[in-house]
């Protein structure tokens, strides 16, 4: 028996080119070498190599062996993708703690086991320990578990920080997979595994130790994605778990509930090009995302019972649309912790919602650009470095918005494109099985076993839903069943149903292939389909995982951070990859010729793509290198965001813990100067004159730094102990009572008293409430 003529249908069905990707070997988008119909003359591959003349040109054969001679796998690729990570974001083993991370782990009571607090207490508290009604709304519990099983190891900054770049490493090997596992090119798979852990404007998330919870959360999303490879009946308990993973590392993870029944629906061809069931496939993709969603919103509530929101708490006026009403109801079902508003972190979060939106299209369009051009990078971005805007319409908002636009229509004209040419593969696939089935071939045929198996779940899952839900529940039987509240309600029944739904598909009847092929993966797919749907899965998800941090559906903490581009890179490294692939396709053509392979058409893209990884890499080890050290960082974060307050009054503190006071204090100064609404920058200038032992002259920023925040606490308590220390308390005792009296019911009023009165018996600040010093661990 041979295999049908291409030209059977009228129109040559060709696979993916052989230059795409860099001239990848692989000829065809689905099995191996061997399952391509056979043609005269021994094939490429039984030719024996020529052997190399020099050993430069040994080690470029094998290295180019490496990456296109075999299938890439999980271990063959994190091995050169975990070196680059290693190089790229290793800090140096010297380094200290950083910024946020004094709070994740040195001040973490959970991490640290303080209180009593067990192993699986990190359950009950949030990403920095702290408790349901102190939180500050980021619920990680698997980072927490991590830290404290390694902190028991060792507390040593540069272990705790090592691991997160093997994790990131891992990520870009799974993403590699899936890239092959859709397009079976293998350049275009080493593409995006290359482009995504070299991406500079990750290093934050990578480097930065707190970016753990960005890490482990994308790496539940690249295994959400590799779960669509698995069997229908398999495939919907992968994603569930890989979801449920993402969100107990970063809440971010959500996005995951749209993004994978969308790549269901667009990658089902190319997962099972035998049986696509795209409908199906995408159903139970997202049944199982919404099912690990719930159950996680479930779980928290029960496990972090945070308090709800002002907002939420206030009943609805009557009148209220039902669209409003209902939003508002899920947003109480969701229960989020009350996210804190500073407008030095955030300034968006005082403008109205008209400005916000346009300062956050504004953000969002200079973090896109970033992901390619990352000209400059920053640990920082805080007032006034990104305030809002005064008017609407500018080049950043319009940009934006036009890029939040875009890139789903994009999508959406690609996924069309495929499937017009899908269309045409279908016709060509009833010519494949007539001309088949007159060789001699038999028809493949449905599984029955498994239909009967399916069909037997789904009526039984069915059933006992109705069950319970019409005579069990009236009845109040089965306590356990009842205690559930109705969102959890289908859960038990879900299983049954999902399997039984992933039966059916597995045992319908496939599309026509040869016998002698693999009937697993052998199937005709016309030229760039693949690309094509890998794109448009690419465009979707960066803006989709983006959205939740743009500060357009919520107001968040931070108005910009680099690490919220984790998820979004997924996206970008499968973009950035078939464009390159498509690039070298159109410049060098289909074919590569012996002589042709020398043509400059075939060395532009591997050029341009040198370059490029070759800047992001650049750009990646620098940023890295910031990490260095707590004054390194800030630094360089002030250097790259001159107008970041934060960043000046940071560095100013790791010149003064260093002994450089002249220098705090001008860096201080030049904090105020830039937030002079900021009760830190007074306090802190004025905390550097009065180590200077020029209190009376500290004390004009002292009393600023109050009368801006009278219940900030441990800032109070720094001033009134450097008086206290310098021994010019008593001479402002008159000012410091009418500040008191000023600012009833606050801080200031109980500390500025109890410190005058009681300073002797103290030593200044009554000892609890001393601030928790530099580099320390949490207070008892």
């Amino acid at each position: 028996m041979t295999y049908p003529p291409p030209s059977a249908a009228g129109e040559q069905a060709a696979p993916e080119p052989t230059s795409g990707a860099f001239a990848d070997p692989m000829a065809r988008p689905f099995g191996p070498p061997s399952s391509a119909p056979p043609s005269s003359g021994p094939p490429p591959s039984a030719q024996p190599p020529a052997e190399p003349t020099t050993f430069l040109g040994g080690v470029a054969r094998r290295v180019r062996d490496y990456f296109l001679a075999l299938d890439p796998t999980f271990l063959s690729a994190v091995a050169p993708l975990a070196v680059i990570a290693v190089i790229l974001f290793t800090r140096a083993p010297s380094t200290n703690y950083i910024f946020d991370e004094q709070e994740a782990l040195l001040a973490n009571p959970y991490v640290n086991a303080k209180g009593g607090l067990r192993f699986i207490d990190a359950i009950h508290r949030d990403f920095w320990g702290l408790p349901p009604d102190r939180s500050v709304g980021s619920y990680r519990p698997l980072p927490n578990f991590l830290w404290r099983t390694v902190w028991a190891v060792t507390k040593q900054p540069f272990f705790h920080h090592f691991y997160n770049v093997l994790f990131h490493a891992a990520n870009g090997a799974l993403l590699t997979c899936v890239t092959f596992w859709l397009t079976r090119k293998r350049g275009l798979a080493y593409l995006a595994g290359l482009i995504f852990v070299g991406c500079a404007v990750l290093t934050e998330a990578v480097s930065g130790i707190v970016g753990i919870a960005d890490v482990l959360g994308g790496m539940g999303a690249i295994a959400a994605l590799a779960a669509l490879t698995l069997p229908a009946w398999a495939m919907p308990f992968g994603v569930f778990a890989a979801v449920l993973f993402g969100l107990f590392s970063k809440e971010s993870a959500l996005v995951c509930v749209p993004l994978i029944p969308f790549a269901a629906l667009i990658a089902a061809p190319l997962t099972h090009p035998t049986r696509p069931a795209r409908l199906v496939r995408s159903l139970l993709a997202l049944l199982a995302a919404g099912a690990a969603f719930v159950l996680y919103v479930e779980l928290r509530r029960r496990w972090f019972p945070s308090p709800m929101p002002a907002e939420l708490t206030a009943p609805l006026p009557e009148g209220t649309p039902l669209v409003k009403r209902a939003l508002h109801d899920l947003l109480v079902w969701f229960h989020q912790a009350p996210l804190p508003r500073d407008p030095l972190n955030n300034p968006l979060s005082t403008a109205d919602t008209p400005h916000r939106i346009a300062g956050a299209l504004r953000v969002y369009w200079r973090g896109l650009t970033q992901l390619v051009f990352p000209w400059t990078l920053s640990g920082d971005y805080s007032y006034p470095q990104e305030p809002a805007p005064d008017r609407l319409v500018f080049f950043g908002s319009v940009a934006g918005a036009a890029m939040m636009a875009l890139p789903p229509l994009g999508s959406l004209a690609l996924w069309i494109a495929a499937l017009r040419r899908e269309h045409l593969e279908r016709r060509e696939r009833r010519s494949v099985r007539a001309a088949f089935l007159v060789d001699g071939g038999q028809a493949t045929s449905r599984r029955w076993s498994l239909l009967l198996a399916g069909a037997l779940l789904v009526a039984a899952a069915a059933a006992l839903a109705a069950y319970d839900w019409h005579v069990l529940r009236p009845a109040g039987r089965i306590p356990l069943l009842r205690a559930l509240p109705l969102v959890l309600w289908p859960l038990p029944f879900l299983p049954a149903l999902l399997l039984g739904l992933g039966l059916l598909v597995e045992g319908a009847r496939p599309l026509p292939c040869p016998a002698t092929a693999d009937r697993s993966i052998w199937v005709p797919l016309r030229r760039g389909y693949a690309g094509l749907c890998l794109a448009a899965i690419g465009l979707t998800w960066i803006v989709v995982s983006y959205f939740p941090h743009s500060n357009i559906p919520v107001v968040l903490p931070t108005v910009r951070a680099e690490r919220f581009w984790y998820f979004p890179a997924i996206g970008s490294s499968l973009v950035l990859a078939v464009a390159f692939s498509w690039l070298h396709e159109a410049l060098a053509g289909s074919t590569l010729a012996p002589r042709a392979r020398w043509s400059w058409r075939a060395w532009v893209t591997p050029s341009l793509f040198v370059l490029f990884f070759g800047f992001q890499c650049v750009q990646a080890y620098r940023h890295a290198m910031d990490y260095r050290n707590d004054l390194e960082f800030w630094a360089a974060t002030k250097k790259a965001v001159p107008n970041s307050a934060k960043a000046h009054l940071n560095y100013s503190v790791m010149k003064g813990a260093r002994g450089d006071l002249p220098a705090r204090l001008a860096e201080s100064r030049i904090a105020v100067e830039l937030a002079p609404s900021w009760p830190m920058a007074h306090v802190y200038t004025g905390d550097t004159l009065c180590r200077m032992h020029r209190p009376d002259e500290a004390f004009a920023y002292y009393r600023r730094g109050m009368e801006l925040g009278p219940n900030e606490l441990s800032l109070i308590a720094l001033a009134l102990q450097c008086l206290h220390d310098e021994q010019r308390l008593a001479a402002h005792d008159a000012e410091l009572r009418q500040l008191a009296e000023e600012h009833p019911g606050t801080w200031l009023a109980y500390l500025a008293v109890d410190t005058l009165d009681n300073g002797a018996k103290h030593g200044g600040v009554d000892p609890k409430y001393r601030p928790r010093g530099y580099n320390e661990g949490p207070k008892e």
